[in-house]
């Protein structure tokens, strides 16, 4: 019986310093080129993001970001004359962050959780139309550590359906990251 109290309390220690060794929170701006797919025809956007996120040990973290991508115009040229419509794609994601250290400045990072999709499409001639889809969202890539402070990410994120459509169109972004830890 003390050699399972002596085990709880080195387990509860160890887990109390894993924890309180990290409890950092965190900033990330990033920029990333998207693509969209079943769009019929909208070109892809550039994107930009903005988050937060709360490390509970070195390895796991929670983050939760705002992404806005750029509009997306299509263009159809007639005989009769043109229309345009565009299109304008925000998400609100929440994900769990883990990360294998390769080395004390690289990780791998993994990121899995749910994306709050919104589509808003509008046209030349004054018609305009939402769309709000919630998806699964998963990013994989790697993290460079500067300093303590300060790391740089490249990911790749796939968003899932943009839009509660029969057969809807999906965003996947690629790009880069700054994170600075308070």
């Amino acid at each position: 019986m003390k050699k399972i109290i002596a085990i709880a309390a080195l387990s509860a220690a160890l887990t109390t310093s894993a924890f309180a060794a990290d409890n950092t929170t965190y900033v990330t701006a990033g920029l990333s080129s998207a693509t969209y797919t079943n769009t019929g025809g909208f070109p892809n956007p550039g994107k930009v993001d903005l988050g937060v996120g709360y490390s509970f040990t070195p390895t796991l973290a929670a983050e939760l970001s705002y992404h806005q991508f750029g509009d997306s115009t299509l263009v159809v040229v007639g005989v009769g004359g043109s229309a345009s419509a565009t299109a304008s794609v925000s998400s609100v994601t929440a994900a769990v962050v883990g990360s294998y250290p390769i080395s004390d400045q690289v990780s791998l990072i993994g990121k899995v959780g749910v994306a709050s999709n919104k589509t808003d499409l509008t046209t030349n001639v004054g018609t305009s139309d939402s769309s709000s889809k919630t998806s699964l969202y998963f990013a994989v890539g790697g993290e460079y550590n500067i300093s303590d402070k300060y790391s740089i990410r490249a990911q790749y994120e796939d968003f899932g359906d943009i839009e509660s459509a029969t057969d809807p169109a999906s965003a996947t972004a690629l790009g880069i990251s700054a994170v600075i830890k308070f």
